[in-house]
Formats: structure tokens, C-alpha cells, sequence
């Protein structure tokens, strides 16, 4: 499978696994089913014909339709209902879930990457026989490229990676600590040669881990962690990067008091 390489400040790189062509594909219809489904269900429900002039009809019906895409993206962290199901998500360049603006400029460009066709022939009615071809578009451009990015990833700056792998929640490690454990013993005093910087950054690389999880990440960073605090540990990766940021919060809560 392909894989991205996203550089961090601390030069260890985020892997993600590009998702496959195969599975894009059928995350899309996934969506279209549900949003012909929704539609229709809508129509009988409400009782009305699918092009009655309502507006409150038109508001229900059209607005979640047109919009699926780009509400689900942004509200569900790159992932509609068709993604979720099939295990894959959309991410910034960066690493992060991507920015209301980088979902809205991918839903934008699903007019030239799955409705292309039906757009011009809008234009010229001897185009509507070609609308079924429309989503080939994106699908050349997904099919072609090596990291699999339509129109709208290239425009948005976003890939669509994999979340098949492990996750590894942010909630374990730097949220884990009881700033209040009276009884609670540093294992690892040498943390506070760190700046806040520092540690932001770690707490970064672990909440970018939480997208697509890649266990020589925390191998990485634990041995540059080490290495820099020249610490002797026998702690699993994960252990030690927990507790490491757990002395880190006690500690400095406690000089401020």
C-alpha cells in the first residue's frame, strides 16, 4: 500500500497509508446510496411530491442532500458515513483533521470530480446521456495518482488515508494524570529540561497518531526523547511517553504553587 510521510518539528516523520482507490470508490456510493435514500424516505414521509414548491420541504429535503458531504466532513473529522464504514478518513497535509475550509473546498470540487457532466448538461441537454459518467473524473485522477487524490484533494491540500490501523487515544497520555495524587512519585525528574515547546510537541505527535496510528512513531520518539535526556528506561514506548508527560503536568503544577 502507499504511504505519505508527514515531517514533524522533532524530524520524525507521520506515516499515514493512503487509502485505496477501491475503497474510495465504494465509500462514495455508500453516500450516495444513503442520500437517495434519505431523500425519498423524506418525500414519503412528508407526503408530498419530490418537487412540490414548499419551502420548509425544499429545506429538509435539498439541504442535508447538497450538503451531506461537506457537513459530515467537517463535523465528523473527515468522515462521512460511507468513509466510517469503510474505514478511511480525510486529512490535511499536515496531519490534522482537515479545516472547515479545506471540506468546503472539497465538497466544491465534487462538481468537477462527480458531476461534471451533469453540470454541462445543463448547458447542452445532449450532454444529460453522459451524466452516469460523471464520478469517472475523480475516479481517473484517484486511479492515477500516487497518493490517490482527486480535484479536491489537490485543490484542499488533503489526502484520504486509512484508519484500519491501531489508534492510540491523546487520553492516555497527556490527559491521564491526576494533578491532585498526593501520593504520586516522579519516575522521570529529568522531563522539566524540556520547555513547553517541547512537550506541546510531543503532545502533538501523539494527537496526530490518534488519526492513523504507526508504532515506529512512539519507538522514534521514544529513543530521541532518551537520547536528549540521556534517561535509562526498561518502560514499553507508550508507558514511558505517558509517564514522561504525566511528570511533566506535576511537576509544573506543583512549582506554581
Amino acid at each position: 500500500m502507499e504511504t505519505v510521510n508527514i515531517p514533524t518539528f522533532l524530524n520524525i516523520d507521520l506515516s499515514f497509508t493512503i487509502a485505496s482507490s477501491g475503497r474510495r470508490f465504494g465509500a462514495f456510493f455508500i453516500d450516495w446510496a444513503l442520500k437517495v435514500a434519505y431523500f425519498f424516505f423524506m418525500a414519503s414521509y412528508i407526503n408530498v411530491g419530490i418537487f412540490s414548491d414548499s419551502l420548509l420541504f425544499s429545506f429538509i429535503i435539498y439541504f442535508p442532500f447538497l450538503f451531506y458531504s461537506f457537513l459530515f466532513e467537517w463535523l465528523n473529522k473527515g468522515q462521512s458515513l460511507g468513509k466510517m464504514l469503510l474505514g478511511i478518513r480525510v486529512i490535511g497535509m499536515n496531519g490534522n483533521y482537515p479545516s472547515p475550509s479545506q471540506c468546503g473546498i472539497r465538497w466544491m470540487f465534487l462538481l468537477a470530480d462527480a458531476y461534471l457532466f451533469a453540470l454541462l448538461a445543463t448547458v447542452n441537454t445532449w450532454l444529460a446521456a453522459f451524466t452516469i459518467f460523471s464520478p469517472l473524473v475523480g475516479a481517473i485522477f484517484i486511479g492515477a495518482t500516487k497518493t490517490h487524490q482527486r480535484l479536491g484533494d489537490f485543490a484542499a491540500q488533503t489526502y484520504v488515508v486509512s484508519t484500519k490501523e491501531n489508534h492510540y487515544s491523546i487520553y492516555d497520555t497527556i490527559y491521564g494524570y491526576v494533578s491532585d495524587q498526593t501520593d504520586y512519585v516522579v519516575k522521570y525528574p529529568e522531563v522539566m529540561r524540556l520547555s513547553d515547546k517541547d512537550m506541546t510537541v510531543i503532545q502533538d505527535l501523539l494527537e496526530k497518531s490518534e488519526v492513523v496510528f504507526d508504532e515506529n512513531l512512539a519507538r522514534r520518539l521514544a529513543l530521541h526523547v532518551k537520547k536528549v535526556l540521556k534517561i535509562e528506561s526498561t518502560e514499553k514506548d507508550f508507558a514511558f511517553l505517558k509517564n514522561l508527560l504525566k511528570d511533566y503536568n506535576y511537576l509544573s503544577i506543583n512549582e506554581k504553587k
